[in-house]
């Protein structure tokens, strides 16, 4: 019988009704002088008040359940427990919860007259990405180097490198064929340039969750648009892929072991998410990428940049009343303060620097050579920013090509594994 057991319940209540009963009709019978009576009318009040007193910390037990067996109210018995601390980045412990679905592809590099064999060519899986955060998804490209295949490297977890396409391209594929990015990491590795890395080609993010539209707003680019349901592309990048990954890959738990880079408007968005999120990213490498404000915005919010006065809530040239009604395309949803925090340049100007790495590389001449020296010149420390003119105008991926190389050393560089 167990403490909240009825059985050894009524073992107890009954005997305790019975007790006050007894004291009730055999007190009058006891009464009188002496020691006899004194005993017998003192041991009736304890029986009954002893007997009472267990039967209500029993009918409290059983309601609340305190202690179930007589081994929790004694501590009769010892478990050999084993506590797993499971965390997203754990990889083999921990899985991506059903959010990102894999299957092998056949993009990776491949041996002439061989088969292919992970633990010498490498492998690149394709990830399907559902965030649980923004309720967006994107498909992924995963390129694993041989050596994580390895048994060397088996308690070892690599860096990985997050590359963004831009200019409107739908899928991470263009960072496989165009700029043949698998081929490039397995030369650098191999001419001792470059340490291992895991790299992430992600493309155009796309919205999975039910809902209304986005007000004509696609959550393209990288940024969260307030106020949009599936319009938190920035969450999706900064939080659900790299859960994602972490969840599916043996990836280091620390910034330092993470980067990203991107080309064009993806440029921009690497730029962005290691400034903005530099709890996750440590370096950047923007190619041919703009610093000022996401594309999206209206070449004249780009051209006018204005400053609130604080707490006077004035418009701009003295114009008083309420604010105007934000346009249903701007995806700064009509905040002055939001526009602005979105701006790099801006940021670079008015707020702390993160401690992050940045790789500005584009054209010796033209307009992405002045942004990237104009961004190089306002960064301070923490925050560093390397510049990496090309010659030529080059301005795709499979222009990039032959400097890609470099860029991967660069990152090389400033990330480290564990």
């Amino acid at each position: 019988m167990e403490p909240v057991s009825a059985a050894f319940l009524a073992l107890v209540c009954v005997p305790a009704g019975a007790c006050v009963v007894a004291a009730v009709v055999l007190w009058p019978r006891f009464a009188g002088r002496g020691a006899r009576p004194v005993a017998a009318r003192t041991g009736l009040l304890l029986g009954s008040q002893a007997l009472l007193t267990a039967s209500v910390v029993l009918l409290v037990n059983r309601y609340f359940v305190f202690y179930a067996t007589w081994d929790d109210l004694l501590g009769g018995t010892t478990t050999n427990a084993t506590v797993k601390q499971v965390q997203p980045s754990r990889g083999a412990e921990s899985a991506p919860a059903g959010l990102a679905h894999r299957v092998t592809t056949e993009l990776g590099p491949k041996r002439r007259g061989h088969q292919r064999d992970p633990a010498e060519d490498g492998r690149v899986d394709r990830l399907d990405v559902e965030g649980a955060r923004s309720g967006l998804g994107a498909q992924a490209y995963v390129y694993l180097p041989p050596q994580y295949f390895q048994p060397r490297y088996a308690n070892r977890r690599l860096p990985v490198v997050v590359s963004i396409a831009g200019d409107g391209s739908g899928t991470g594929t263009v960072w496989l064929r165009q700029a043949r990015l698998a081929d490039a990491a397995v030369a650098a590795v191999r001419a001792g340039r470059a340490q291992p890395m895991i790299y992430a080609a992600v493309g155009a993010v796309r919205r999975f969750a039910p809902g209304p539209a986005a007000r004509g707003v696609r959550p393209a680019g990288c940024l969260d648009l307030p106020g949009v349901a599936g319009g938190q592309a920035e969450t999706f990048l900064a939080q659900d892929l790299p859960l994602a990954l972490a969840g599916t890959y043996r990836l280091p738990e620390a910034r330092a072991g993470w980067g990203v880079t991107g080309i064009g408007t993806g440029g921009q968005c690497a730029a962005r998410l290691a400034m903005l999120h530099s709890d996750r990213f440590t370096a950047a490498a923007a190619l041919n990428g703009r610093f000022g404000q996401p594309a999206g915005g209206s070449p004249a919010d780009a051209r006018t940049v204005v400053k609130l006065k604080a707490g006077t809530g004035k418009a701009p040239h003295g114009r008083t009343g309420p604010a105007p009604k934000p346009r249903p395309d701007d995806p700064y949803g009509g905040s002055e303060a939001y526009r602005l925090e979105q701006d790099l340049t801006w940021r670079l100007q008015h707020l702390p620097p993160p401690p992050v790495s940045v790789l500005a590389a584009a054209p010796a001449t033209g307009p992405d050579a002045e942004a990237a020296g104009r961004f190089a010149a306002l960064a301070k420390p923490p925050m560093r920013v390397d510049t990496m003119p090309v010659p030529g105008a080059p301005a795709t991926l499979r222009q990039w090509r032959d400097r890609l190389p470099a860029v991967l050393e660069w990152l090389s560089a400033r990330l480290r594994g564990e």
